[in-house]
């Protein structure tokens, strides 16, 4: 069944890729429940045996394995063939473990890249060696690699602490080991040493930006600040010797409550000084590291720094993967092609779970309707994964792998659906304004209102996040005071709940936002739409700031999926841009006027200039879709991977 979107979508993304992979949950109904804990239990018992598989010499011979061929086929019959097992159960251990050994590769070649970086920029090497985090190296990779930044500072902070493990091992009789460790232990060093580093701070950047012929505002304000520092340096320099010679559990942090601690003092509360400090240290200790760190990091083995796969025990166990070319210990009615023409006729199929000495179970699987139309729109069964469910329901889990052209996983039923209660009236450009979960979530240049659906999600989130878990934290300490093991557990279980019942709100309102920004951009008939470029990352933030930004729909794969959705609707390509994030929500678009924020208030905010009261969030809307805009290539959604 081809439909008329699918055309289209045929027609926009011509041979872009062969198929597309996706994965959905599927119901397993039992006859009883307590059929269900037996054959819950079998799968459990399955479940054990694979994890008993994964031990650390098969490990080491699997990723001795990978390197010389790197085919999952091959790769996973030899290893069947070295543990002598028959490819029943051992096949999918070695899948899972194919995929693990597939990322630490992949991790080794990020990691080897990211120390090439690092010897090539000496000062964000020692920066590294100090504090374990670079933010220079962090946007620079960032950029390069076109990753979340969350990805670039784990790789950091990680590779940091397994070198520091390794030479602390291998180097410890020819190098001072407080030198090496992270974090608790610098060189020692003298107040002059710190003043001369102050001195060569300033003296270098000012040589550094006299040859930039126009200066940025933030590489001004750096040089304002090292001449602010460099004019209370008899308040400075005591206190950056202190904190070098004295132990830290993290330099990090310990060093951002010494700059807040330095504005304080200075009679600055206002300025941040993190960054200017964070510099003069490296300058401090550039000549104590550059003696022997490049050296250690040239020969630093790779394969030490990341570790190898399944080190750390995860929680849960690994699913059963049911290839459909195998005869599992799970039993299942004919091929792959066969299942997927049961699930086109009936909707459902059946499973099996023998087990030595005991009666055959049998068990069916009912797939939803959404599923049953994106097989009968050509996508087919790949896999199947059965894993075992936990207490008290002991429901086991059932997900299924599809496999098909874009065109199979294409559903207009919801942008349908929000269509409705949209206003017709056409817009050209639409400028879209991002915000923290709530009322004014995203908002247009155009009044559009939020459907009924995404605010209740909106209001169940904040009811969690401001009401239930802090009633929980709360009572959870009341227990830990009263030495009540049994309460606190109880209380740490429900938190436990709440916090993966919040995940998923905040996981449903994301996979719900393209198909009603799509809905509007179909509607309006708009051609051209404008978001702004935001990096919003809520690490080293706290409070307020920290909630709003980890609760931003910022995921520009939102963006990308509902201008693709429109695009098939409308029958032609709308142009996604980004615009620079600066004063779009301080300058009034009609008037020009700032507009004027207090605390507490970031809704509806005075205009100096005309005294008239406005909606921040559509006048930062406005003042996007007027801004010229640097369009984003087409290239990231649909993606083909799972």
């Amino acid at each position: 069944m081809v439909t008329h979107t699918a055309t289209n979508l045929q027609a926009l993304l011509p041979n872009t890729s062969k198929g597309v992979m996706r994965s959905y949950q599927v119901v397993l109904r039992c006859a009883d429940q307590t059929q269900r804990e037996e054959i819950n239990q079998r799968i459990r018992t399955l479940e054990n045996q694979q994890e008993h598989l994964l031990t650390p010499q098969i490990i080491k011979q699997a990723v001795n394995l990978y390197r010389t061929n790197p085919k999952e086929e091959f790769f996973t019959r030899q290893l069947c063939k070295t543990v002598g097992k028959s490819p029943n159960i051992a096949e999918s251990a070695f899948h899972w473990l194919y995929i693990a050994i597939k990322g630490k590769i992949n991790k080794e070649k990020k990691a080897q890249g990211l120390l090439n970086f690092l010897l090539k920029n000496p000062q964000q090497l020692v920066e590294w060696v100090i504090f374990g985090r670079s933010p220079y190296t962090e946007r620079s990779l960032e950029n390069y690699w076109r990753l979340k930044r969350r990805y670039i500072i784990n790789l950091l902070t990680s590779t940091r602490t397994q070198t520091d493990s390794y030479w602390r091992k291998k180097h410890k009789t020819n190098f001072h080991a407080q030198i090496l460790q992270l974090n608790t232990h610098l060189p020692h060093c003298t107040q002059c040493e710190v003043l001369q580093a102050l001195d060569d701070a300033l003296f270098y950047h000012q040589h550094e930006f006299s040859l930039i012929p126009q200066l940025t505002k933030n590489q001004q304000a750096f040089l304002k600040k090292l001449q602010l520092l460099k004019k209370e340096q008899h308040v400075v320099v005591p206190f950056l010797t202190s904190w070098i010679n004295s132990p830290q559990n993290s330099r990090w942090k310990s060093l951002k409550e010494l700059s807040e601690q330095l504005t304080i003092i200075i009679g600055k509360p206002s300025r941040k000084l993190f960054s200017v400090v964070r510099q003069i240290v490296v300058f401090t200790l550039f000549d104590h590291y550059m003696q022997s760190v490049p050296q250690l990091v040239q020969v630093l083995p790779i394969s030490n720094v990341v570790p190898p796969p399944f080190k750390r025990k995860k929680k849960g166990r690994l699913p059963i993967k049911l290839l459909m070319k195998k005869n599992y210990v799970i039993t299942r009615q004919g091929n792959a092609q066969e299942v997927t023409d049961q699930i086109k006729k009936q909707g459902w199929t059946e499973l099996g779970f023998p087990q030595k000495g005991k009666q055959k179970l049998t068990a069916q699987v009912h797939f939803p309707p959404k599923v049953v139309e994106y097989i009968k729109s050509g996508a087919h069964i790949k896999v199947l994964q059965v894993s075992s469910g936990k207490a008290p329901r002991f429901k086991p889990r059932v997900d299924v792998v599809l496999e098909g052209a874009h065109a199979c996983f294409h559903s207009s039923t919801l942008l349908h659906r929000y269509l409705k209660k949209i206003s017709a009236k056409k817009t050209s450009i639409l400028g879209l304004d991002i915000n923290r979960l709530g009322q004014y979530m995203i908002v247009f240049n155009v009044p559009v209102s939020l459907p009924q659906d995404l605010l209740n999600l909106t209001k169940q989130y904040e009811h969690l996040s401001t009401k239930v878990i802090d009633e929980l934290n709360r009572g959870f300490l009341r227990k830990r005071k009263e030495y009540d093991a049994h309460g606190s557990c109880k209380l740490k279980g429900e938190l436990n709940r709440v916090y993966t019942r919040r995940h998923r709100l905040l996981r449903e309102i994301v996979s719900l936002l393209p198909h009603f920004l799509a809905a509007v951009l179909v509607k309006k008939k708009c051609t051209v739409l404008k978001i702004e470029h935001l990096s919003t990352d809520a690490t080293g933030t706290k409070g307020a700031l920290a909630k709003a930004i980890y609760t931003m729909p910022d995921s520009l794969l939102i963006y990308k999926k509902a201008v693709w959705l429109a695009s098939l609707e409308l029958g032609y390509d709308i142009l996604l841009k980004t615009v620079p994030p600066y004063h779009t929500s301080t300058r009034h678009y009609k008037c020009g006027g700032t507009v004027v924020r207090q605390p507490g208030q970031y809704d509806i905010a005075l205009c100096k200039k005309c005294n008239q009261q406005i909606n921040t969030h559509s006048n930062a809307a406005h003042n996007i879709a007027s801004l010229p805009g640097t369009l984003l290539p087409n290239d990231s959604f649909p993606s083909p991977h799972v």
